[in-house]
Order: structure tokens, then sequence, then C-alpha cells
């Protein structure tokens, strides 16, 4: 048996089920790669999980366990050859840990190109394969059959890997603390939200249960935790975090699974994650532990989940001044400039020193904008809250709504920035209140039963007189006479003597 070199151009070949790629390269449908032990095979998907991925592979990949006519056992991967270039590099890292590469299709494999023979090799005589030889692979100076004994999943294989510790690798860059999880015991899961929202680290959080993976596992330990993912945690922080029983800290390891910090696995996960269900995320933890997580992951951001404590302008008992307060464990409300487009303008509030400019004001509003706005006057300022856009008051702080009867000024947010469910809780903000956040001093609030409408507001109380009727009726006299004399045809002529009658001259 011997092998002969591959021409430039050649188009005919005694191996069955090989031909030239456009390259002139010799190539069947697969290579085949020997390694003697496992070993091997896994050093060699760890190379090449470094270089390229192996989701590629995964399709057509097989790994077998495989005994050869002299009784001897072999690992052999076959991968499919997608491509010369590849199969170039599949044969490079195969050789560099000790194994061999075929190329071929269906029962013969012969030798890959090496620099020998650059175009591949092709064999000779053939000849007939023994009935108990499954394939058969042809070197240089001999042709070996093999007997397939079983296969090994390579998930399996996978999962059967332990994770490696790496002196140093704790001490991730900048860019490797840019996406991290952490997994934190139940009891400290409130602190340590708090912790990170003081340091304003951006994370979002859940509850997970990983499923039991042995029957003799205690059921009634608890095993929940809760998972943190972060981002750009600092190295501070990071430190404190792996120091800390309780608190696991890992990198992810592409978009479904992830690594304990320190640690590697064997193969490139990322390159391979085809083979994580999409439903599901893998935590991998030292000791050869494998959380099996409900995926994708469902994550809340921790803002909504931190605790606010916020002091309002209301009597407090005197009781409370007479020893040291606690230290607040809350996170205090601020105003900070809005990163949104501006909201709609629905109040003003309007200095006490400003209320003779608003009088002269209200004189020009038209009687639609009296109807429509509401005012409330307070030690705080004078509130105007119109209906919509109010913008013919140029007076006062500008308000906009954040929730109804919730009012932020014009351009500001309330920071820590929850939702707005939150913060009317947190400030126990309910129907038929108004709360108002100024730029100066503590938020207050006004119940809605102290507005009026501007148009009856804008009216000042006026004293009016009372006048008295007069009688203009006139009394008869006491000798008045009445003569019903005959007037004539003509009633109304012939009163010369009449005050309010002119003497006319004769004839006229």
């Amino acid at each position: 048996m011997a092998l002969e070199h591959v021409a430039q151009g050649q188009t005919r070949f005694f191996t069955p089920g090989v031909a030239p790629d456009p390259r002139g390269i010799l190539l069947g449908r697969y290579a085949v790669m020997t390694f003697a032990t496992l070993e091997g095979a896994v050093s060699w998907f760890r190379l090449y999980s470094s270089e390229a991925s192996l989701d590629e592979l995964l399709a057509n990949l097989t790994i077998m366990k495989c005994k050869t006519a002299l009784g001897g056992r072999e690992i052999v991967v076959q991968i499919p050859a997608v491509s010369s270039y590849a199969a170039d590099r599949a044969a490079r890292l195969c050789r560099l840990v000790g194994g061999a590469v075929y190329t071929g299709t269906a029962k013969h494999y012969v030798k890959y190109r090496d620099d020998r023979s650059p175009y591949g090799y092709d064999a000779v005589d053939i000849g007939a394969m023994p009935a108990s030889t499954d394939f058969m692979v042809h070197g240089d100076e001999f042709a070996q059959g093999y007997i397939r004994e079983g296969d090994l999943p390579f998930q399996t294989l996978l999962f059967r890997l332990s994770i490696r510790k790496l002196p140093g690798r704790e001490n991730l860059d900048g860019d490797d603390r840019g996406d991290l999880y952490i997994a934190i015991a139940r009891g400290l899961s409130e602190g340590i939200i708090r912790y990170l929202w003081r340091n304003r680290v951006e994370a979002h959080a859940g509850l997970f249960t990983p499923g039991t993976t042995s029957a003799f596992e205690d059921q009634s330990r608890e095993r929940g935790y809760m998972l943190l993912r972060v981002h750009s945690l600092p190295e501070r922080i990071l430190a404190l975090f792996l120091g800390t029983p309780g608190i696991d800290v890992f990198k992810p390891a592409g978009a479904t699974a992830a690594v304990a910090v320190g640690y590697e696995h064997p193969i490139d996960l990322a390159s391979c994650t085809s083979v994580f269900p999409a439903d599901t995320f893998h935590v991998f933890w030292p000791n050869d532990r494998v959380d099996v997580l409900p995926g994708p992951l469902a994550l809340s951001d921790i803002a909504d989940l931190t605790r606010v404590d916020l002091e309002m302008d209301r009597p407090r008992d005197p009781a409370q001044h007479a020893g040291a307060p606690p230290e607040p464990i809350g996170v205090e409300l601020k105003l900070a400039t809005s990163m949104g487009p501006p909201r709609r303008v629905v109040a003003t509030l309007i200095p006490l020193d400003h209320g003779p400019r608003l009088k002269r004001i209200l004189f020009a509003l038209p009687p639609v904008s009296l109807r429509g706005h509401r005012v409330a006057a307070t030690d705080r300022g004078i509130l105007v809250i119109g209906s919509e856009n109010l913008d013919v008051i140029p007076l006062g702080q500008l308000l906009c709504e954040l929730t109804p009867g919730l009012l932020v000024p014009l351009g500001m947010d309330v920071v820590p920035r929850v939702t707005p469910e939150v913060l009317a809780r947190a400030l126990g903000h309910t129907a038929g209140i108004v709360t108002v956040f100024t730029t100066e001093g503590r938020p207050f609030q006004v119940s809605e039963g102290s507005f009026a409408t501007l148009e009856r507001r804008s009216l000042a109380k006026m004293e009016v007189d009372q006048a008295e009727s007069i009688d203009y009726a006139a009394a008869a006299p006491a000798d008045a006479e009445v003569v019903n004399d005959s007037v004539g045809r003509f009633a109304l002529w012939g009163y010369p003597d009449a005050p309010d009658r002119k003497q006319l001259p004769p004839g006229k």
C-alpha cells in the first residue's frame, strides 16, 4: 500500500469520494482526526475553539471510540470538511497535539495534505476492506482499519470537563469588568442591591432556583439565589465581592453561559453556543457544579428594587429629637437634569411676593384661561394648575407632571429614576393629593380641596351699599273736582292758555 502525490489540475483519483476543491486541494466530505487518548481530542477542541467557532462543525461532528485491528483503542473525531481553509486549520492543530488527520467521504480516508504534498495524497491500491472494519485510513506506509465501538456526544464531553483555576485571572481589566454576573445568597441580596445602587453601578437582578441534579441531594436545603448582571463593576467592588462568602462572581461565556471569575473551561463556550438550549442559561461553578437556569434570563432593574426613604414637610414627634436619629438606609431622592424630551407644562409655583404681578396678569387673561385653571395659596407659594399646557402665566417655576398629581420642575427628573408608581408609594402620594418637588427645600403636598378655580379667586371681595327705594306716586289734592263737560269734535284743540302751547297769530 502506498500513497502518491496529487498533481496540480489532476482530476482522476483511486480513492473513492474525494475531489479537488477550487484551490486544487484533494478533499472529501469529511476530515477524520485520530488521537491516542481522549486528552488529545480535548486539547484539539480547546485549540480550535480559541481560533474559530465550533458551531459551524457541530451539526456533523462525531466523536467515536474505536478499536484497531491490533486491539488498540483510539479516539476518532470526524468533522465536516466545509472548505480546505477549515481543514488546514484543523490539520495544523491536530498535528500540534500529536494526532493524525485524513480526508474522505465514507469508508476510505487518505492522509491530508502537508508540506511534502501541497495538493494532498491519493491511495494507489486500496484493495478490499475486511468485513468487520467500519472504515480505514491510509497513511504513508500503512493502512489502518477501525472498528467503531461507540460514540461520545460532544455535549456530554463538554459537561464532563471541569473548569480550571488560572492564577491571576481574578484581576480583570476594564473591558472584562464591563459585563459580569453575581450570584448572591438570599440573605445578602437586599444589602448588596443597596450597596451597588449607592455606588451608581448599573445592574439588573432576578431570583432563580436551579433544578435538582442529583437524587441524593437534600431536598429541604434552599438552593435558590439572586443573580445580578452588572455593568462596569469598579475594581475595588470586584475585589470585595471575590473575598466575601455568599457572593460569587461569574464572567459571561457567550449568551447562554457564564463561568466563575478566575476559572476557565477547557473549551471556549462562546464558540459552541448551539450546544446550549435557547431556553436555558448555564452557570459553571468551581468543584464541578453546573446550574441550569431558565432562559433567557428575566432580570429587573435594581432601581425598582431599592428602598426609597424620604422626609416630608410634616410635624415631627418631639420625642424623636431626644437621641441621635438612626442612620437612614434608603436612597435620598434628588432632582437632576432630565435626559429625555421636555414634558408638557401643567402648573407653575409663583412666589408669594409676586402676587401683585399675578393680579395684574389676571386682567389680560381670556375667560377660557380663568375657568380652566385652578389655584391654591400656600406658605411655599401660589400653586396654579392648568387643564392644558400652562404657558399664559409667565411667572414662577414651571412644573410638569410625572404621574397624575406628582409635579417636578420643567427639565428636571427625580433620581434615582424609579418608576412613577414606586415613587408615589414612597411619597405617600394618593388620589386627592398634589405633591410638588422644588429646586429648593423638600417636596410638599397640598390637598385637592385647597384648590379653587382661578375665575373665582380672581375677584376680590367687594362691599356693596344698600340703596333705599323712593315712591314717586303723586298724592291727590283735597279740593280736587272732576268735571265731565262736552269737549266737542276736536277735543285737543282750543286751549290757548295751555302753558306748553305757544300763542299763534290769527290765521296761522
